[in-house]
């Protein structure tokens, strides 16, 4: 999941290259959309409301059944999407202030991650919203790694740090923690470098969830001129897709890596548990 204290640090641009940078590599992977208030993957990958067949707001309201025939698929081989609705109705449905729906909904989550991966999906990305969504906080619990994006400013700074110590540091303590410092001036004064080299640092040693530093990403003028013209995913020989090709080995390999530990354990957990039945049945 990726995930930012407040809107516009790059967090959706990054997940659609995040998913498509797996796509390529041959992993079976779905984007889901769950900033349910903004939703935006679907004007990324230019997919029209009449093609679209399920939504977030379907699957998690229980308005809809999921299968491989109902999931939005892209030009990207190996990518598929799963939008959120933009007919946004406040106080109802996700933005709803009933509990008895949000505590539904997370476990429908739950149960939608164990179905994507039966359908054969790789790698499940969540493109959160901001804050302190109850959407957010059901992916944080469940997702294998969390991505956290910040910007170079003291107000997403101190946001960061409190939601990594206030939530992150809370939930299932299994998952992965990361963070990014996205769109850094190209051209930034030492000064002002050592600052957020402080802030990384300080990140790393006082949120209580020791989160893994994926790097500073600069803010390239090349990328946005792309996107005015609807193209979002890094050109090969950017330097950001370097970066973002490094940083998918590192997330990916980490969650690997936290797979055969658990593996491990339960294997170890299991050989217990007989050992402990063969000493019963011996006494």
């Amino acid at each position: 999941m990726l995930h930012s204290q407040k809107g516009g640090p790059g967090k959706t641009t990054l997940s659609c290259n995040i998913a498509h940078e797996l796509a390529k590599r041959g992993k079976k992977t779905v984007l889901i959309d769950l900033d349910v208030a903004q939703p935006t993957l679907q004007h990324i990958f230019n997919i029209s409301r009449t093609d679209i067949k399920i939504t977030i707001n379907d699957i998690l309201l229980g308005n809809g059944i999921l299968s491989e025939n109902n999931i939005s698929s892209t030009s990207v081989t190996n990518l598929s999407i799963i939008t959120a609705s933009e007919k946004i109705d406040y106080g109802e449905g996700l933005l709803s202030l009933l509990k008895s729906i949000h505590e539904h909904s997370y476990f429908i989550l739950h149960e939608m991650m164990k179905t994507l991966q039966r359908m054969g999906y790789q790698y499940v990305v969540l493109d959160c919203a901001p804050g302190y969504r109850i959407e957010s906080v059901h992916a944080a619990t469940i997702a294998d790694a969390r991505i956290f994006v910040l910007r170079p400013s003291t107000f997403s700074f101190e946001g960061a740090k409190e939601m990594l110590q206030d939530i992150y540091k809370k939930l299932f303590y299994q998952s992965l923690n990361f963070f990014i410092f996205n769109q850094i001036p190209p051209e930034l004064k030492d000064k002002s470098l050592k600052i957020l080299h402080k802030w990384k640092e300080e990140l790393e040693r006082e949120t209580g969830i020791d989160p893994i530093f994926l790097g500073f990403f600069n803010l390239s003028y090349e990328i946005i001129e792309n996107c005015i013209h609807g193209e979002y995913f890094f050109p090969r020989k950017h330097s950001l897709y370097n970066q973002l090709s490094c940083m998918v080995d590192n997330v990916t390999q980490n969650i690997d890596l936290l797979k055969q530990d658990e593996i491990i354990s339960s294997s170890q957990r299991r050989i217990n548990l007989e050992t402990a039945n063969i000493s019963t049945k011996g006494e």
